[in-house]
């Protein structure tokens, strides 16, 4: 894949098509009203799968004077959004790992307006898939999976999800190739459509006309129009166990650099493109190395499975359990020879990364309101367009608080529960006498003008 194309793949950016002035100034004949009669109708799809789809909203602290340069503001947390849907009754929720990654606080919003934390049990950065677990008091209802094995380009297609924070927007296209990669890793296998994909779609479902999810809406091609991937649910449904029971996905590795060949190249081994992967390079010690491969061998099988690219020879490696011996066929000098290889597990750079997500996302613990609050000094009170001494200034919202999301920086605080309140000591003792998760009044000053806002606090840590 060339440079260009690469740099040009990019997470669900801006996407938009826009529709002629004279598009309907010519009425249909009849033959094209019959073939408008015969699209896909979603209505009955869309109700009876709406409350299975989920929004994802995340949190994540920035570091001071750091905000500004992501587009957010100083003593805010940054806040995402994406979506997802539910995989089972007992809280399973599949989404993108790049919607949740490096998130301090997950929270679900479901169809009925309900939100809830949600923890982190598994991501797989290869395929861009994490797993969520929310907790519930009754059943929730989940998808059903199909599988792509036997889709076609032309099928009809449905993405449900929240571009731009619209929760449960629907939109309907097709599914335009199969298998494409893009220069997102080593196991590009993507589903391409033109079914609309926005910022926010991240991690929600592609939907084919039975009401089966074939897919998982995941990126797009900068500045494209109708050109969107998926990750095929086939590839979702194979991790799932161990994105459920391990938080991880273990691969299996030779330690071999390969490539595909172009016709002169193949040409110059004497075999046809396809008839094999070049090996290009072995790690020193790596599992090749010690079998006795070397550059310029081509392999051919891998336990009497056919390989005539790079991403097949990786995705059958990759199913093999570490420390399991694997017959390779290989070619070399113009003869075929055979060798076994002891798989060994695949490095994983990203696995610090998602246990750090899950840590952090499991054990912040913000105070009952979980702001940073300064008395109003004339500086300050000059910032926020109030009188000194009246109110307190809110400095910090830390992420997954009560507070985030109702309060802001710069946002001073005149009342709580009816108080006057001026200085930070006096915030505490009237938190402590407020009931656990319930709502507190606040009558706050932003902007410079006076808001009534309500807090539901959680208990006290």
């Amino acid at each position: 894949m060339n440079t260009p194309l690469r740099l040009a793949i990019v997470l669900l950016l801006l996407c938009t098509n826009a529709l002629p002035a004279t598009a309907f100034a010519t009425p249909p004949d009849e033959k094209a009203r019959g073939d408008i009669s015969e699209l896909p109708q979603v209505i009955d799809l869309f109700e009876a799968q709406r409350n299975q789809v989920v929004s994802i909203l995340t949190e994540m602290s920035m570091p001071s004077g750091l905000a500004p340069f992501f587009g957010f503001r100083d003593g805010e947390p940054a806040r995402g959004q994406g979506s997802g849907f539910i995989v089972d009754a007992d809280g399973l929720i599949v989404t993108n790992w790049h919607v949740v990654s490096g998130a301090q606080s997950i929270q679900v919003s479901l169809a009925n307006g309900s939100l809830m934390p949600a923890v982190l049990l598994g991501a797989d950065p290869a395929t861009d898939i994490a797993l969520l677990r929310v907790e519930t008091d009754s059943p929730l209802s989940p998808v059903t999976l199909g599988q792509v094995t036997d889709m076609r380009p032309g099928e009809w297609v449905v993405a449900i999800g929240s571009p731009f924070g619209l929760d449960h927007s629907v939109t309907v296209g097709v599914i335009s190739a199969m298998g494409r990669k893009i220069g997102m890793g080593p196991y590009d296998n993507f589903l391409q459509t033109d079914a609309s994909i926005n910022p926010g779609n991240s991690g929600g479902p592609l939907f084919n006309l039975k009401g089966e999810v074939v897919g998982v809406n995941t990126a797009i091609i900068r500045n494209g129009r109708g050109i969107g991937f998926a990750v095929p649910i086939d590839v979702v449904v194979e991790i799932l166990p161990q994105l459920r029971d391990q938080g991880h996905v273990v691969r299996g590795f030779i330690g071999a650099n390969l490539q595909d060949m172009s016709p002169d190249l193949a040409e110059t081994y004497g075999v046809a493109p396809r008839d094999g992967v070049l090996v290009r390079s072995v790690d020193t010690n790596g599992p090749a190395h010690r079998a006795g491969l070397r550059a310029g061998d081509i392999v051919s099988r891998v336990n009497d499975t056919t390989v005539e690219d790079t991403a097949s020879l990786l995705n059958l490696v990759a199913r093999i359990t570490p420390g399991d011996s694997t017959e390779v066929v290989y070619r070399r000098d113009a003869q075929e020879r055979r060798v076994d290889v002891i798989v060994a597990e695949r490095p994983d750079p990203d696995r610090q990364e998602i246990e750090r997500t899950r840590e952090q996302a499991q054990s912040i613990v913000p105070g009952r309101l979980g702001v940073t609050l300064r008395p109003l000094s004339a500086t300050l009170a000059s910032r926020s367009g109030s009188p000194p001494g009246v109110g307190l200034y809110v400095d910090r919202v830390e992420a997954g608080s009560p507070a985030s999301g109702v309060l802001h920086q710069g946002d001073v605080i005149l009342q709580i529960a009816d108080v006057d309140v001026s200085d930070p000591s006096q915030v505490p003792p009237i938190l402590r006498e407020q009931g656990d998760d319930t709502p507190i009044r606040m009558l706050i000053r932003r902007g410079g003008e006076p808001h009534f806002v309500a807090v539901r606090l959680k208990p006290p840590s």
